[in-house]
């Protein structure tokens, strides 16, 4: 249209004089331009003077209790708009959800709509409310917003709360005790914990520790026990029970067979005099029933091979640990 008038004009001047193509160049000019802005005004009108309509579909609420608010906006199809979201402050209102209805459009005109699901914990008596609308522009975003609607809140307690009075007798109700099983748990958890990292550290040292004594009080037996038998009357008999106690401790001590050696076997593994005397004094009171005054004597050089023999194994399992 712009362009046909100017071609227009431009034919016109080539065939008047000057001063007449002025005054009609002039009055076309006034002309455009309000017709100009009157299509803008059209199109503002059209576009953004059309305010939301913003409503509760209730009259009162209650505290906590949620309610509907709607709201709804015609605008031209081509338009692009944007209703509140998650992130709009709803003051003094929360928002639980929110549920979209399908846009509708009618003689060139359509119409979109959103139902708020809202819910309050404020206590004024009147709750005004109104929710904008974005209409997408070229460079922004355009905030119109609904009018101002206001809701009650519903007075659940009609007595004055001044004139209420607390209870001073109030019988307390027995409860049943419960297990607090998690926090049972998280115990348990924790000293798991505590016990793990002492044994990443002390692990080692730990079981070295507890194989030592295990080793050492099962000596102390063996030595508590053959004492008891020394302390009885030595004759035969408790002489051979000692023997076979002796070598069963040796062979527990060395992994070696002494309990099927003979006295010369266990010489030859065990190169000693004194132990050698011994063997054949214990060997003597068994096998031939002469027992030796020095019986006392050979026993206890029996028990300090043992000692000996337990000592030695110790500070191998210490090192080798």
């Amino acid at each position: 249209m712009f362009q046909n008038l100017y071609n227009y004009l431009e034919s016109e001047s080539k065939s008047m004089p000057y001063y007449q193509f002025y005054k009609i160049n002039y009055t076309a000019a006034i002309r455009i331009i309000c017709s100009g802005l009157m299509i803008l005004c059209l199109m503002f009108d059209k576009t953004y003077a059309q305010k939301p309509i913003g409503r509760f579909l209730t009259d009162s609420v209650e505290l906590g209790r949620p309610f509907d608010y709607a709201l709804s906006y015609y605008h031209s199809p081509s338009a692009e708009i944007f209703f509140p979201d998650t992130t709009y402050n709803f003051y003094p209102f929360e928002m639980v959800r929110r549920n979209y209805f399908t846009t509708s459009t009618n003689n060139n005109q359509s119409l979109d709509s959103v139902v708020y699901t809202l819910v309050t914990f404020d206590i004024s008596k009147t709750q005004k409310f109104s929710l904008p609308v974005y209409v997408l522009g070229k460079r922004d975003c355009t905030a119109v917003f609904a009018s101002l609607d206001s809701v009650f809140l519903k007075e659940m307690i009609k007595t004055s709360t001044d004139s209420l009075m607390l209870k001073t007798d109030t019988k307390l109700m027995p409860l049943q005790q419960q297990v607090n099983y998690p926090k049972i748990l998280g115990y348990l958890l924790g000293v798991l914990g505590v016990l793990g990292i002492i044994y990443a550290f002390f692990g080692k040292w730990i079981e070295r520790q507890y194989r030592l004594f295990i080793f050492g009080r099962k000596h102390k037996d063996f030595v508590n026990t053959y004492r008891k038998v020394l302390k009885g009357t030595l004759d035969s008999g408790n002489i051979g029970k000692a023997l076979v106690m002796w070598k069963e401790h040796l062979e527990w001590l060395e992994r070696r067979p002494y309990t099927s050696y003979t006295s010369k076997e266990i010489i030859n593994r065990l190169p000693s005099e004194s132990l050698e005397e011994s063997l054949r004094d214990v060997d003597t009171a068994i096998y031939g029933g002469i027992l030796s005054t020095h019986m006392p004597v050979a026993m206890n050089v029996l028990l300090d091979k043992a000692v000996e023999l337990y000592r030695k194994r110790r500070e191998e399992m210490a090192f080798n640990s």
